[in-house]
């Protein structure tokens, strides 16, 4: 089995990694840099289910064009994107919730999404992100490590390392490729 990840980033490699590796210990999980045709900084549900998406396509069509993968092999392409989002039940007009989207594409471009690890942000990052401003940088200036997206992020912060952003998305992802797992269960029941 391939797991191919629509990025270089460790967060998001090691998130395939963990929630595959019971399932698929010996499978293959790689990352390649893709764009995911969305802002750096998602400031909606919408826009960060398509920047997953687009990452998911772009991935699968570079396997392909690469011949990394051949037709008849079983492979998945993993699009992994966090965003944030005002929900309506927002108390404030500058309140903001992160959110992940994973999706993930089998061999013939069926995709299978799931969404999660949301929770709210503080009032000074809102802020920041209201002003233009991504996560990630943000973040980095404020515990002066710019390399926070690439390790605990957002939530190690707010959980004083109790989680991390690559079991936050690890839980994402293992619905996605669940869904696709079990979607011939569906039949026999």
């Amino acid at each position: 089995m391939k797991f191919f990840v629509a990025s270089k980033n460790p967060v998001k490699i090691n998130a395939v990694l963990l929630a595959t590796q019971k399932q698929f210990p010996n499978a293959l999980v790689k990352g390649f840099e893709v764009t995911s045709g969305v802002s750096v900084q998602p400031m909606s549900d919408e826009e960060t289910k398509l920047g997953a998406f687009n990452r998911a396509y772009r991935v699968r069509t570079l396997a392909h064009s690469q011949q990394l993968v051949s037709d008849n092999e079983e492979a998945l392409f993993i699009g992994l994107e966090g965003g944030v989002f005002q929900p309506a039940f927002a108390n404030h007009s500058s309140e903001l919730w992160s959110t992940v989207w994973a999706v993930v594409m089998d061999q013939d471009g069926n995709s299978y999404y799931s969404n999660g690890a949301r929770f709210p942000l503080p009032d000074f990052m809102s802020d920041l992100l209201l002003a233009g401003e991504e996560m990630g940088p943000a973040l980095g200036r404020r515990l002066k490590d710019p390399d926070v997206r690439k390790k605990e992020g957002m939530i190690g912060f707010l959980t004083n390392h109790f989680t991390n952003r690559s079991d936050e998305y690890a839980s994402v992802v293992k619905i996605a490729i669940g869904l696709w797992y079990g979607q011939d269960s569906l039949l026999t029941k």
